[in-house]
């Protein structure tokens, strides 16, 4: 019986120390982020979802650009392109003269999420980003910012939402451009290292206040956690504390039950199969350029380049970020927006296809008429 009870007492001793661990590390590696505005959208099945804000710098001699709007990761959220001010795909477009905005999909960040006693649960699927989340975020930024269009860029399942949103003939919104980077629709190499069964069973678990529990070994044991999605040589022990306690998002049970369902039958499609989201890729006619990373294992460049492929697109590009391409380090997954290097490499790619695209659409446009005037 005394046994019993000590076991019992050493159980929650340590599960307090576990809880103290992860409140430290979530004080300790915090990193405050300052937008210049946060604006917020209800869904259509009304769920809040923020969208974040960065004005462009005024530039002398450019010329008001397309908002664009950023869609982050698989278990992320706006920390994926705002993580330090040294890696912020957000503040480095703004200051190229973009006007940039950030959508958390519900769920995470400063959008409304469970939380312990709150009516919603962990219950939604991938479908909801595409279906919901995506159009109610797009139309915030137009009313916000007076623009009848937009630019895209998806990092990882954003840019799959991106894939999906894009090929759905109910889309209202006119895109001009899109960037994807690490964005498959085959996932025969991904399951190579993810196993989907094992991604059912845990699909209970919420891996965030783990990742704040491991952050302070982050990058000294090993390559850490998140070696699965990053090349290590890319990305240093801080800036990995610093992602596993800011920019890590918990899974819903829905969304890991899909994924699993993507990676045991190499499918893109929705959780109820109405949906085959690859066999829609053709109807994409934006513009798209992708970029995937050669040391990526749960995007590696071949399946981004069966998506190249199939998009309807006349107008897209297809670029591997590696040492064979000219760049100083082959890419991972998450590396390709918060490495040491994406500031200079991957960035500036990003930022020049908007540009150009942008350049062109503004050419290309019909000027509006006003009135006649009599001679």
């Amino acid at each position: 019986m005394a046994t019993t009870a000590y076991v019992l007492i050493g159980v929650i001793a340590g599960f307090g120390v576990l809880v103290y661990a992860g409140f430290l590390a979530a004080r300790y590696f915090y990193v405050p982020r300052y937008p210049d505005e946060i604006h917020y959208a209800t869904t259509s099945d009304d769920w809040r979802i923020a969208v974040i804000r960065y004005r462009p710098s005024n530039l002398p001699g450019v010329p008001r650009r397309d908002p664009v709007l950023l869609v982050h990761g698989v278990a992320a959220n706006r920390y994926n392109f705002d993580l330090t001010d040294d890696l912020s795909m957000a503040r480095y477009l703004a200051g190229r003269g973009h006007d940039v905005w950030m959508v958390e999909l519900r769920g995470r960040g400063l959008s409304m999420r469970p939380r312990l006693f709150s009516k919603i649960r962990y219950d939604w699927s991938f479908d909801e980003y595409t279906e919901r989340d995506l159009p109610a975020a797009a139309a915030t930024v137009l009313r916000a910012s007076g623009a009848r269009r937009l630019h895209l860029v998806g990092f990882s399942t954003g840019a799959l939402a991106c894939y999906a949103w894009l090929s759905d003939p109910h889309r209202a919104v006119e895109v001009v451009s899109m960037v994807s980077i690490a964005g498959p629709s085959s996932f025969k190499r991904a399951s190579r290292a993810l196993s989907g069964q094992v991604m059912r069973t845990m699909r209970f678990l919420r891996h965030r206040f783990l990742m704040r529990v491991l952050a302070p070994v982050g990058g000294v044991i090993g390559a850490g956690p998140l070696s699965i999605i990053h090349n290590p040589e890319n990305t240093d022990a801080p800036v990995q504390r610093r992602a596993m306690v800011n920019m890590i998002a918990n899974f819903s049970r829905n969304e890991l039950l899909q994924y699993s369902d993507w990676i045991l039958n190499d499918v893109f499609r929705s959780i109820d199969q109405r949906r085959d989201y690859r066999a829609e890729l053709g109807r994409i006619t934006t513009p798209i350029l992708f970029l995937a990373g050669p040391r990526d294992i749960l995007a590696p460049p071949d399946a981004v380049k069966v998506t190249f492929e199939a998009v309807g697109s006349s107008d897209k590009q297809f670029q591997i970020c590696s040492r064979a391409q000219g760049m100083q380090v082959n890419y991972g997954h998450f590396d390709m927006v918060i490495g040491n290097k994406a500031t200079v490499e991957v960035f500036p790619l990003v930022s020049r296809w908007l540009e150009d695209h942008q350049a062109e659409s503004q050419s290309s446009a019909v000027p509006l008429r006003g009135p006649a005037t009599a001679a």
